[in-house]
């Protein structure tokens, strides 16, 4: 036997590594590649800047829904569209609080899905049974007053049957919501606004053929509704097909752990329902304090807001699940630079948006409104104001979600709720529409941001004592 290799032997295996090296050089840039892709796509402001792609996106292709639907569409028929989607877009906790909760246990995780997956799996059950609940109580509802003699003004409209449609959407959509809080939490919401996205578009393209082909307000809004739901299945299967450690069982243990689930996300439907409470109804609130005329004026300047105040929220959304995982490694110097991010893009946008208010505002609504209403100064000065008094709550809000920070963030979110109500009331019976806007604006300083400060301030400093010493 040969002490050394053959000269054959040795040319193979120096062929076999030059193979071997060629092979390397084209894996390694993609490779490459694929890890930078990965670390952009969990940069929380790539995330905000697709999420607020996407929300123009959402927004654009609803402003180009309004004039094809009041051409095709009468007056009252409009008004059931608008009141339908609106009815979809205002339940943001339909998942009684239960996703804000997973997204905590994805984001600490670290790849390690057992405990998320455990939390998922009971989730899943609550949330099924919740629609299951919900969606017999709208058919019974729906079946036992087919007449819609609630709807006695839009006799023969459909808007009893378009309810029905909507209703029954939210409730089928509530186990489905998970899949938005799965991609929160693994830091994909990039990919999630591209799923929004391609929704809006494909909503408008089936309401638009819809309409082509004369199907009626119902057909309208189930195209609205539908379609989104038809999105959100497809989203989740291609999720759970990716992310197998993360699909859950549905089994009688995680029907046992339903109060524990319920009781987790407890803190966060209440958080969700006093905002909703003390600041979605404000123009309720302006119809009852308010002349007609001031009513009108308030309403636009709010709708104005509003759209604002929803970018804002989807911008911010992002830094959520990055700011968890910092506080939970205790990095105080990664939830400081979170903590910089997400108020700098907050007032970026909020400043920019109050200056064209503050310059353009009146310009702006006339035009929208075909010259129908007009914004007096004092309304103008107050939006102006409100947009980055909310940046600043948007933004203490989303970080503040933590578990470390939930219940204090509960207290002061039910004590600003309160005193906003109260300094509303009283500042619009005296100041008019833009009471409300002051009120507002008083309350969550006062009561909310000033006192959150210091608490995210104090946690953050104790938090870097605990890493030091």
């Amino acid at each position: 036997m040969a002490d050394a290799w053959s000269e054959p032997d040795a040319d193979k295996l120096a062929q076999g590594g030059n193979r071997i090296m060629a092979l390397y050089s084209v894996a390694a840039p993609v490779n490459e590649r694929a890890e930078v892709w990965s670390r952009l796509r969990s940069n929380p402001l790539f995330g905000a800047a697709a999420g607020l792609a996407a929300r123009v996106i959402q927004i654009g292709s609803t402003l180009a829904l309004v004039p094809i639907l009041l051409s095709h569409l009468g007056s009252e028929q409009f008004a059931v569209w608008l009141a339908a989607s609106s009815l979809m877009g205002a339940f943001s906790f339909i998942d009684l609080g239960i996703g804000s909760g997973l997204v905590n246990h994805i984001a600490v995780s670290k790849g390690a899905y057992n405990t998320a997956r455990t939390y998922l799996s009971n989730a899943l059950v609550a949330l099924t049974l919740f629609s299951v609940v919900s969606t017999t109580v709208v058919c019974l509802t729906f079946f036992s007053n087919r007449t819609g003699s609630s709807f006695v003004h839009f006799q023969g409209t459909g808007a009893w049957e378009a309810f029905f449609v909507t209703c029954l959407t939210l409730c089928i959509v509530s186990p489905l919501s998970l899949v938005w809080k799965i991609r929160l939490g693994l830091g994909e919401t990039a990919i999630q606004s591209t799923w929004d996205a391609f929704a809006s578009l494909a909503t408008f393209c089936a309401i638009v053929v819809s309409l082509q082909f004369n199907a009626g307000i119902v057909a309208v809004v189930a195209s609205f509704c539908v379609v989104p739901l038809a999105v959100h299945c497809l989203n989740g299967t291609l999720l759970l097909r990716r992310r197998p450690d993360l699909k859950p069982s549905l089994s009688l243990t995680s029907a046992g752990k339903l109060a524990t689930v319920l009781k987790s996300g407890a803190p966060f439907l209440l958080v969700n329902a006093i905002n909703a409470i003390s600041f979605s109804f404000d123009s309720v609130l302006a119809l009852h304090l308010l002349d007609a005329e001031q009513a009108a004026q308030f309403g636009v300047a709010q709708k104005m807001a509003i759209a604002v105040q929803t970018l804002l929220s989807i911008g911010l959304t992002p830094f959520w699940p990055q700011f968890r995982a910092a506080t939970a490694e205790q990095n105080a110097r990664g939830a400081c630079g979170l903590l910089v991010s997400a108020f700098s893009l907050a007032l970026l946008i909020a400043g920019s948006v109050s200056t064209v208010t503050l310059l353009f505002g009146d310009d702006v609504t006339r035009f929208w409104t075909r010259g129908r209403i007009s914004l007096p100064n004092d309304l103008i000065i107050g939006v102006a104001i409100w947009i980055p008094v909310f940046a600043v709550n948007a933004v203490l809000t989303s970080l503040m979600s933590v578990p470390s920070l939930l219940p204090m963030h509960l207290k002061l979110a039910s004590l600003s709720g309160i005193c906003c109500f109260v300094a509303k009331v009283a500042l619009a019976k005296t100041l008019g529409g833009v009471g409300l806007f002051w009120g507002n604006s008083f309350g969550l300083c006062a009561f909310f941001i000033v006192p959150a400060s210091f608490v995210i301030a104090r946690d953050l400093l104790r938090m870097q004592r605990r890493k030091g010493g």
